[in-house]
């Protein structure tokens, strides 16, 4: 059974009487509040916590009044949620009233004070420790919802139920680890941190401009910069190995064409026998071989040269940005680059 100060007509004194900024308001606004307070209040009276806690949320963007904090922790009471509760009815307790306040804003402030007592038996209490690694250097998550660095190994309260617990990050990770917290239980969980469970970080969202910013260009990083200075020395040195195969390859050719010419000739020139003949035929496709590999390797180290030096240039001055990227591409007989842009 709610109590007094509780009822529909309370809410509408305050929405009359709190909010300073209340005569500003039209008429549409202050009449939506209303019907937002009294719908909230039948929510609350039936035991819909989730939509009284919307409703009153609802009236209290139009006007604030403690009377709507109140009813908003109390719900959240209800759903097990004490933590925001304790807050709500904290904000309640250092809410400044006028010297002579209505009486509903006067029973909302004196009745969180005694919900802050009786909650203050039933919040449990978490203190969170990592071993392993540094917590600044790891996302540190309580049911998904990640804990602000500076709050770890720092005793605060949470909801009574059970809880489960993570960290991670590329400097390493823990498993996983759940935790049943009773009614004003203190409990100490720690986060073992192993380096094989690392994660890569994950992707920031881009910031939505605001009215009177422009969108942000992209703008070339170091690491872009660097990651084409390093396929440019790596392409480079694919070009220089082309080039000292292509010039074995030349050799090696030239020395099969010189023992083919010696053989053909010590053999009797067209006269030769054609049961010498396949030894000098022999020479002839290895210097053939040797030609085609020749030529082959030199395409490739020549291509190779050009792609490493055009990495270079573009690394040096930073011209790609963190969407645009250049590869380059090497396959038998074949090399080039390939870019996003």
């Amino acid at each position: 059974m709610l109590s007094r100060w509780a009822r529909p007509w309370g809410v509408l004194v305050a929405l009359c009487l709190v909010a300073p900024s209340v005569s500003a308001l039209s008429d549409e606004e202050r009449s939506g509040a209303r019907a937002a307070a009294n719908q909230g209040v039948e929510a609350f009276d039936q035991g819909r916590w989730t939509d009284a806690i919307e409703l009153f949320s609802r009236a209290e963007e139009i006007v604030h009044s403690p009377v709507h904090l109140s009813f908003i922790a109390r719900a959240e009471v209800k759903l097990g949620h004490l933590v925001r509760a304790s807050e709500l009815f904290n904000r309640i307790k250092r809410e400044p009233l006028p010297s002579n306040p209505p009486k509903a804003l006067a029973d909302a402030v004196a009745n969180a004070n005694l919900q802050l007592d009786a909650l203050e038996e039933q919040l449990a209490y978490v203190e969170i420790k990592v071993t392993g690694a540094s917590a600044r250097d790891l996302t540190v998550t309580t049911d998904g919802v990640v804990v602000a660095s500076a709050l770890v190994a720092v005793r605060r309260p949470i909801d009574p139920g059970t809880h489960l617990f993570k960290a991670s990050g590329n400097v390493g990770g823990s498993e996983p680890l759940t935790a049943n917290f009773k009614p004003g239980e203190h409990k100490v969980v720690e986060l073992v941190i192993k380096p094989e469970l690392a994660t890569a970080p994950a992707p920031i969202a881009p910031t939505a401009p605001g009215p009177l910013m422009s969108p942000p260009e992209s703008a070339p990083t170091s690491s872009s910069g660097s990651g084409l200075r390093i396929g440019g020395y790596t392409a480079i040195g694919v070009g220089v190995v082309g080039v000292a195969l292509g010039t074995v390859f030349i050799v090696g050719a030239k020395s099969k064409g010189d023992k083919a010419d010696e053989a053909y000739n010590a053999c009797g020139g067209a006269s030769c026998p054609i049961a010498d003949r396949g030894n000098i035929q022999a020479l002839e496709d290895d210097q053939a071989r040797n030609k085609t590999f020749a030529v082959v390797s030199y395409s490739i180290g020549g291509a190779a040269l050009a792609t490493g030096i055009t990495l270079l240039i573009l690394g040096s001055k930073h011209a790609s940005s963190e969407s645009a990227g250049i590869t380059p591409m090497l396959g038998f007989r074949s090399i080039g680059l390939k870019g996003v842009f």
